[in-house]
């Protein structure tokens, strides 16, 4: 009953003159790092994370670190002066003021302010909103502000 249920279970199965069971060698296959898709993609957003998190400090060198491939779907090189030119970039449209509105508040002692969060496909799909106290911010010759909230538009 045995050597019929291993029959079924593995057709390379052949029992043994001894009763011990003999099987083949199975071929080593290399491991697949994506079988596990959500443990793949995790590991690829970290490195997405990681990347970002050094460009967007200005540390284009453990930025370029984190990519495998040197070159861009154009075969052109990614280097630190490119990296830098993109960054600048990125933070010149995110301080359009196309993304910044402003609300004085109706007693006027406050501003609410919200900034669109624009990433590179241009989705504006997170927003931070403050609070600006107008009359600390005299005081303080600088804005004062609280963050009230950060996260993704629902």
């Amino acid at each position: 009953l045995l050597d019929e249920w291993e029959k079924m279970r593995d057709g390379n199965y052949r029992p043994s003159a001894g009763g011990e069971e003999v099987r083949p060698p199975k071929p080593e296959e290399p491991p697949d790092v994506a079988r596990d898709t959500k443990a793949f993609t995790a590991a690829i957003r970290t490195r997405a994370v990681a990347f970002l998190r050094a460009w967007s400090i200005g540390n284009d060198e453990a930025a370029l670190a984190v990519i495998d491939s040197p070159n861009d779907t154009n075969d052109e090189q990614w280097t630190t002066a490119r990296l830098r030119a993109a960054r600048e970039a990125y933070r010149v449209e995110a301080r359009n003021r196309r993304h910044t509105y402003v609300k004085p508040s109706d007693d006027g002692a406050t501003w609410r302010v919200q900034q669109m969060l624009a990433g590179p496909d241009a989705h504006n799909d997170w927003v931070m909103e403050l609070d600006v106290d107008l009359a600390a911010s005299r005081e303080a010759s600088a804005p004062v502000i609280k963050l009230l909230w950060l996260g993704a538009l629902a």
